[in-house]
């Protein structure tokens, strides 16, 4: 697992795994986490940090490596960065992996339980649909 930069190899990835890229830039807002097989990028993760909060995004996994494990250790990673960090709770939008991160002890919850400063993002104000669904963990 190593810290990565925001780069063509990670918009590549996130592209192929049908997830967002527009509000992505490489002046930092969202710190990236990636796996590599040999020199490949295989998995990557982001956190967009706001205040105390995150808001867990960018989770792809390239086709020929899922099923091992990958997500769930990126998502640990993740969490484990999160909590070393200092916030209080991590929040994500999904369309289509809500018992994934439920079997990982997130909860759904209403879009009016979100912080306002998870509101005020632009995954969540506009890239991910209404129907999305909005879940949340809170860090020890």
């Amino acid at each position: 697992m190593e810290k990565i930069a925001y780069s063509q190899e990670v918009i590549d990835l996130l592209v192929a795994c049908d997830l967002p890229v527009s509000d992505l830039r490489d002046d930092g807002g969202v710190c990236f986490f990636g796996l590599r097989h040999q020199s490949d990028l295989v998995g990557v993760i982001g956190v967009e940090v706001c205040g105390d909060y995150g808001l867990l995004r960018s989770l792809a996994i390239s086709a020929t490596h899922r099923g091992n494990g990958l997500g769930q250790k990126l998502v640990a990673f993740s969490e484990e960065w999160a909590t070393f960090s200092g916030l209080k709770a991590l929040y994500l939008l999904t369309n289509t992996a809500d018992n994934f991160f439920k079997r990982l002890g997130y909860e759904v919850l209403t879009r009016s339980e979100a912080p306002n400063v998870i509101t005020e993002t632009q995954q969540f104000s506009g890239l991910c649909p209404d129907s999305s669904i909005f879940m949340g963990k809170g860090l020890v």
